[in-house]
């Protein structure tokens, strides 16, 4: 199950930060591990922190945004302790909810870099947000600990398998898709001059808790692809 996790470091600044996941991720059982523009890469300090976990540095997929990280991935969860506050996880209940979908579906788990955190867009992206247990008055992590926090809360749960996990269904579409989909949804909304964020904003919502299926979605393109017909034929 936790060969269906993927670790995404995003712009980290510091090489040791790196090393230091890697060892984390080795001493926990994860081993997928993407990198994001990183500042520094195989700097000296990384393989001081690594200590025998080499074998997840060598491994890293490097990537040019976090979009691209996550692309096949099914669902994303993002670390941030300044967004989506009203609305994100505590971090045992997110653990259980990835180690429930890992069963099934590629899961991704989001870190921003040391200074910024994550993007907005880029948290946008995913469909839950983990609240990390911190202080208010001091809630800026590092970022080694922040993964361990992590990490630590989805193999706890795992071992523990919550009653209602073999529940969870598979997601069909890559996250990648589905942003195709709505590219293609939102293009033509566009056409129609609808243009409003917040409407945009539920419906990627209703579609994400459909878990179309390929060929349903393929369905949805045809009739796409009608209603931009019609509308040409209006002009």
């Amino acid at each position: 199950m936790l060969d269906n996790i993927g670790i995404v470091l995003d712009r980290t600044r510091h090489a040791a930060n790196i090393g230091a996941v890697c060892r984390v991720m080795k001493n926990l059982g994860f081993n997928r591990l993407h990198l994001v523009n990183p500042s520094e890469f195989g700097h000296l300090a990384a393989v001081r922190m690594m200590q025998g976990a080499e074998d997840i540095m060598e491994s890293a997929e490097p990537h040019g945004a976090a979009e691209e990280a996550i692309a096949e991935y099914h669902v994303a969860f993002a670390t941030s302790h300044r967004m989506k506050q009203d609305e994100a996880l505590d971090i045992e209940t997110a653990a259980r909810k990835i180690a429930a979908l890992a069963r099934k579906n590629r899961v991704a788990v989001l870190f921003g870099s040391e200074k910024f955190g994550l993007a907005r867009e880029d948290a946008d992206r995913c469909q839950y947000v983990i609240r990390l247990p911190v202080e208010p008055g001091f809630p800026s992590a590092n970022l080694a600990q922040a993964v361990t926090m992590v990490c630590l809360e989805i193999r706890l749960a795992a071992t523990r398998r919550k009653a209602g996990a073999a529940r969870t269904p598979k997601v069909s579409l890559t996250l990648a898709q589905r942003k195709r989909f709505q590219d293609d949804l939102f293009g033509l909304f566009a056409q129609i001059g609808m243009k409003e964020p917040a409407v945009k904003k539920k419906i990627k919502s209703v579609f994400d808790r459909a878990n179309m299926t390929e060929r349903e979605m393929n369905l949805f393109f045809g009739l796409f692809k009608k209603m931009r017909r019609a509308l040409a034929d209006k002009r």
